[in-house]
């Protein structure tokens, strides 16, 4: 006997709704690996120039990297101490508001990202570096592009102060946060940016090695790329 085949009525399978959570491997990267290196998803704390860096410490006899006419880069909330006399928030887009010419800036970053993002610390560096009047504070990060392009190779770059050890970043309640997950090296750009820093180091205000970039030798390449792209 011939018999038509019909599917078997099945009820259809509820779908479940997975959640994905951070490892607690990825929630340690975040917090004690690099704060340019968070994976993707987990949210980093904003970290704050330390006052000191930019008032001194008289009492120990430092002078301040400061006064600053210009920081493009403060955070949203705003900050307990002034870094300079105008402080750019996110919502002033540093990046797009023009920067007087005689203005001496005082930068540090958002970390990270990559290279063709409009808001990428490439970017930042670029434009600082083009502006040629200031001091930025970032990782020691030698194989990424804008520290090949905006730092050791570019011609407003006038000194460099290697840190050693790890510098303390503050909270943006202030307080004092863990030292920073990697070595950072201050930029300066112009002849300004160069005494300050050189005085910094002599007082002992920062502690790590100073360069000269005039004495130090340059040999052009093929751009080949950085390792990352960053």
């Amino acid at each position: 006997m011939n018999a038509v085949a019909h599917p078997l009525k099945t009820t259809p399978t509820p779908k479940r709704r997975v959640t994905f959570k951070p490892t607690k491997l990825a929630v340690a990267l975040a917090k004690n690996v690099g704060y340019d290196r968070a994976p993707e998803g987990i949210t980093t704390e904003t970290w704050l120039t330390p006052p000191k860096l930019i008032h001194g410490d008289p009492a120990k006899g430092h002078t301040g990297l400061g006064p600053f006419d210009l920081d493009p880069c403060t955070p949203e909330q705003g900050m307990p101490w002034r870094t300079a006399k105008k402080m750019l928030k996110p919502i002033d887009d540093g990046l797009k508001s023009p920067w007087p010419k005689t203005a001496f800036v005082w930068m540090n970053p958002p970390y990270g990202g990559h290279k063709n993002s409009p808001t990428s610390q490439h970017r930042w560096m670029e434009k600082a570096a083009e502006h040629g009047n200031g001091i930025s504070l970032v990782l020691a990060r030698m194989e990424t592009g804008w520290m090949q392009d905006s730092v050791l190779n570019h011609p407003n770059v006038s000194s460099v102060v290697f840190t050693k050890g790890r510098l303390s970043f503050c909270r943006p309640d202030g307080t004092p946060g863990n030292s920073c997950p990697a070595g950072s090296v201050f930029v300066g750009y112009g002849a300004e940016a160069a005494r300050r820093l050189k005085r910094a180091v002599k007082e002992g205000l920062i502690r790590g090695t100073y360069l000269e970039m005039a004495r130090v030798g340059r040999v052009s390449s093929a751009d080949l790329g950085a390792a990352n792209d960053e």
